[in-house]
């Protein structure tokens, strides 16, 4: 295996130290660097010699494929191996399109990540099998109809409140579809909703 600098970036610590265990264990791999949030990634990311960023999407400041567009767009080409609780489906092609070099799921075992690493590390790629490269890479597919119905609502900025008068629901139903969804597209607000939404030409 060829050893590797890895910056780890999660905003949970016991992930983080769980990940410095797994590594401390593999030959050849060694934490430089972590990171709790996204700007502080793509920081690092920048500053220092490292071989690998594996990067959540959930961060806070600044989403995980924020981080992973702005490095491309500077001209950075550090892999990065993306390691989430969402979906590969919402996800992985999408990743792909904008130059990560993987995709593992929070739920996979310790062997299927290192597996993972050592493949980007030597210059390969590990996104989930059984996912072609044609297939969409709108991270919207995920969303259920009730879903997509209260995106468009907070895309044309209306209130909770009008949201829920039209669709016939509560205006706590409509929070907890709000919520859901920003979780399911790694975005916070509804400001990185609709900054989501214009890259792929949705508004």
């Amino acid at each position: 295996m060829k050893p590797g600098r890895i910056i780890i970036a999660d905003d949970h610590q016991v992930v983080r130290q769980g990940l410095r265990d797994i590594f401390a264990r593999a030959r050849g791999l060694a934490v430089v660097a972590e990171a709790a949030d996204g700007a502080e990634a793509e920081r690092l990311a920048l500053t220092l010699a490292a071989d690998l960023l594996l990067l959540d999407i959930a961060l806070p400041v600044k989403r995980g494929m924020q981080v992973l567009e702005s490095l491309r767009a500077a001209g950075n080409r550090l892999p990065v191996l993306l390691f989430s609780m969402h979906p590969a489906e919402q996800y992985a092609d999408y990743a792909r399109r904008h130059g990560a070099q993987g995709f593992v799921g929070k739920d996979e075992d310790e062997g299927k990540l290192l597996r993972a690493i050592r493949r980007v590390l030597d210059g390969g790629t590990a996104f989930p099998r059984g996912r072609s490269p044609a297939a969409t890479d709108s991270p919207f597919a995920a969303l259920s109809r009730r879903e997509a119905e209260v995106m468009r609502g907070l895309l044309r900025g209306e209130p909770l409140a009008t949201i829920a008068d039209r669709l016939g629901v509560g205006a706590k139903s409509i929070s907890t579809y709000r919520r859901r969804l920003l979780d399911k597209l790694g975005v916070a607000s509804n400001v990185e909703l609709a900054a989501l939404a214009a890259r792929h030409e949705l508004t």
